[in-house]
């Protein structure tokens, strides 16, 4: 067993609250930390702050109370950046100020669901692995080129903690609680979640596209993975049917039978798809969105987007723009 933790030794975690964080995020990263001083002594304490020292509403509304402003936050041992939708609204020189700060000060530093966007846009993530919630994470590798994203579900990298959201987040803190108060701890913790699943992180961050489409046809579960894999050089669709391992009329018949829809209406709309989450999440333009999702040119991108979205891509670009950062925020419903 290791040694129970003295109160010298608590380490000090504070949680920042964005607008609109995840509520299932925070109480994943917070429930492991109650957990751990009940197997293993007084070893973590923590509290809440906000930008501005006022009450947060979390994605469902639900406010939470904080203990005072993020100027007050002091030196903790770490610092946790909690958001969810709109993170990139929430984002100000003061904010980004205090990021740059702490880490100049040496706490170590987390973000949960899109909280890496904070850390990545105060530069404290170039040169560090990180990940964040699957639906942002094209545009955050769009915009923040410098950080070494990943598709897992937590990374923890010389100080640094990010992770996917939601369940995630039960994963990061009990892989944190593991280094700082042995691996037997996070085993009782995860046993009490009822957590049966105990991993180092290396899982994708997403769902497999089998468990997703529930398609129970593994010829058609190959075409839309090779269209998932190439959305921006995209495959004619002689190249889709031979993915699947059939010809192109059985291909059709597939799509007919399963999803009601022909393969280029499905594939153009997982394009569609992609591209309005980079607009949402990126700082790419929407020229620089019609390529990247595999649109030989923007009218024919503008056209498309207009008769699946109900509107042009440059207005839910201009709907949702930042406050000065230049970057899409509008909800994707």
């Amino acid at each position: 067993m290791a040694p129970t933790a003295t109160a010298r030794d608590e380490r000090q975690v504070v949680f920042v609250l964005l607008p609109k964080f995840s509520m299932i995020a925070l109480y994943g990263a917070l429930e492991p930390l109650r957990l751990a001083n009940r197997f293993a002594g007084p070893a973590f304490n923590w509290r809440f702050v906000s930008v501005d020292g006022e009450p947060v509403a979390a994605s469902n509304d639900i406010p939470v109370s904080v203990s005072g402003p993020l100027s007050d936050i002091g030196r903790p041992d770490l610092a946790i950046f909690c958001a969810s939708y709109e993170p990139e609204r929430n984002i100000s020189r003061a904010l980004l100020s205090h990021v740059r700060r702490l880490a100049r000060q040496g706490t170590h530093l987390g973000g949960v669901d899109t909280g890496p966007f904070v850390l990545a846009e105060a530069g404290v993530l170039d040169g560090y692995r990180a990940t964040c919630h699957w639906e942002s994470l094209p545009g955050f590798r769009e915009s923040y080129e410098a950080v070494a994203s990943t598709t897992r579900l937590y990374e923890i990298d010389r100080g640094r903690l990010t992770c996917a959201g939601g369940a995630a987040a039960i994963d990061m803190m009990l892989e944190y609680i593991s280094i700082n108060c042995g691996k037997h701890v996070s085993i009782s913790i995860a046993d009490q979640l009822l957590h049966f699943r105990f991993t180092d992180g290396s899982e994708e961050g997403r769902l497999p596209a089998d468990v997703r489409h529930q398609f129970g046809e593994p010829r058609l579960l190959r075409i839309v993975e090779a269209m998932e894999q190439n959305v921006e050089d995209t495959l004619s669709v002689a190249e889709l049917a031979r993915a699947g391992g059939v010809s192109v009329r059985q291909m059709e018949r597939l799509f007919a039978r399963h999803l009601e829809m022909t393969p280029r209406k499905f594939y153009q709309t997982l394009r569609l798809e992609r591209a309005q989450r980079l607009l949402h999440y990126s700082h790419m333009s929407v020229t620089d969105v019609a390529v990247a999702c595999g649109f030989p040119c923007l009218a024919h991108f503008t056209r498309a987007y207009r008769a699946w979205a109900g509107e042009p891509p440059s207005r839910h670009r201009r709907r949702g723009e930042d406050r000065g950062m230049g970057v899409a925020v509008a909800p994707l419903g």
